[in-house]
């Protein structure tokens, strides 16, 4: 068989041509993504364990680098401690932007972004605010608890310190945002060396990043980011459930919750439901409570509310007096529930329970407890239906000749003595005037 000269030059080029193709393709490297987590909310157990776990994995997992999208007013200093560390000890490089506009990184963020390789801010968004205790009144102005804040105020202020030395930040801002509070927005943060860059989006932030190289705990990485994709991390089910309880709106409202449940229980004794819910609220409000910087006082004075709430089923004087007090002590202990000066915690001052949150639970306990108070007046209004009392005015039949002396009538079902000022015969309708103890007077119907 003969093979035609063009088709034979033909084969032999597309093979050439197949060959110097894969040679090309091998030689280029498979460009790694860019992992991208996110914080939006407060440092906890949860988050912490989140963002340690995705800067440590994201190595063996492939990725070139890992961006942290920052918002929040702060938390618990072991957690922050806990995600610095992986930072500073990562051998990829930790991007930290702080954003969409309008973002933070309050208290806590501070340390978590100065720990960052790359420390980056969208427009309109501010850092710092970095100070342990919020001194104010009731704070507490004896010389051993200040001697304990300025512990406190210089340890962490030499950990802020040290941070900014090792990333080549500015050292003196990162003390003053400690000792003294300092935040700033994203200009000044640029100008001040406080961070690295501005940028309006992560997708920018990364591709801007193509070509640079950084010094990590492993040695310089060179960043190849152009066309990159970024890849969501996503917290597992355990740790989102860590993170939920590290927010004291959440916390709040399983407490309300919980309350009622058990007050629908107290009012249907026997329907359990609403029981076993409540009590699984209440329980895991309180336990959301251990993970916040919460006021015991506040605490003891939400549960004390509930007591009185709960007292106004069996107290039949309180008219809703005890209600209204309960609500008022629930809704005062949501607000100051959550305290910005425990030493434990870095958080900026208006973190705690927010009034969106607090205003709905008060006036579904308030119109619950209002039909509830209702009800029960209206019950005490109605005339008695058990008992002697509610033997009164009720007809019966003679059974055995009553007169004044004894007889027998049969009322409801019910056998009881009776007598009457006139004989009255077996058979007849009669009505029951007056009850004393268990002799019936009565009358004949019609008479009556």
């Amino acid at each position: 068989m003969k093979v035609s000269p063009v088709r034979l030059a033909a084969a032999v080029l597309v093979t050439f041509g197949a060959c110097a193709l894969l040679r090309a393709n091998a030689s280029v490297p498979a460009v790694r993504p860019v992992a991208l987590v996110e914080l939006d909310g407060s440092v906890n157990p949860g988050s912490a364990g989140f963002l340690v776990r995705a800067i440590e994995r994201a190595p063996s997992e492939g990725y070139q680098a890992i961006v942290i999208r920052l918002d929040t007013p702060g938390g618990m200093v072991e957690s922050t401690r806990e995600i610095v560390k992986a930072e500073l000890a990562s051998p990829i490089p930790v991007i930290v932007w702080i954003g969409p506009g309008g973002a933070r990184a309050g208290s806590a963020g501070v340390f978590i972004t100065l720990a960052s390789h790359v420390a980056a801010m969208a427009p309109a968004t501010n850092i710092g605010a970095a100070h342990p205790v919020a001194m104010g009144p009731g704070g507490g102005t004896e010389k051993p608890d200040e001697t304990m804040n300025e512990k406190i105020t210089n340890d962490l202020a030499a950990w802020a310190e040290g941070i900014a030395q090792q990333r080549r930040r500015n050292v003196e801002w990162a003390a003053k945002a400690v000792r003294d509070s300092v935040s700033v927005p994203a200009e000044e943060a640029l100008r001040l060396k406080v961070i690295d860059v501005i940028s309006s989006d992560v997708t920018e932030l990364v591709r801007g990043l193509d070509g640079k190289e950084i010094e990590t705990a492993l040695g310089k990485a060179r960043l190849e980011t152009l066309g990159v994709p970024l890849a969501k991390i996503s917290m597992t089910p355990r740790e989102r459930l860590l993170d939920a309880l590290g927010d004291p709106n959440f916390a709040f409202l399983f407490i309300g919750l919980g309350m009622l449940g058990i007050l629908a229980e107290l009012y249907h004794p026997g329907t359990i439901f609403p029981g076993v819910l409540g009590a699984i609220s209440l329980a895991i409000g309180l336990i959301a409570t251990r993970m916040l910087p919460v006021r015991t006082g506040a605490l003891v004075l939400m549960l004390a509310g509930g007591v009185l709430i709960a007292a106004e089923f069996y107290v039949a004087t309180g008219w809703g007096l005890l209600a209204i007090g309960g609500i008022l002590c629930l809704g005062i202990g949501g607000f100051l529930l959550v305290d910005p000066a425990n030493p434990s915690y870095l958080v900026d001052r208006d973190f705690g329970v927010d009034w969106t949150m607090v205003l709905p639970v008060l006036l579904t306990v308030g119109a619950v407890l209002a039909v509830v108070v209702w009800k029960v007046a209206a019950s005490r209004r109605m005339p008695e239906t058990v008992g002697e009392a509610g033997l009164v005015g009720e007809e019966g039949v003679v059974l055995d000749q009553v007169g004044p002396t004894s007889g027998q009538i049969r009322v409801h079902g019910e056998l009881w003595q009776a007598r009457a000022a006139q004989p009255l015969a077996p058979g007849l309708h009669v009505k029951v005037v007056k009850v004393e103890g268990l002799v019936a007077t009565v009358t004949p119907k019609d008479v009556a």
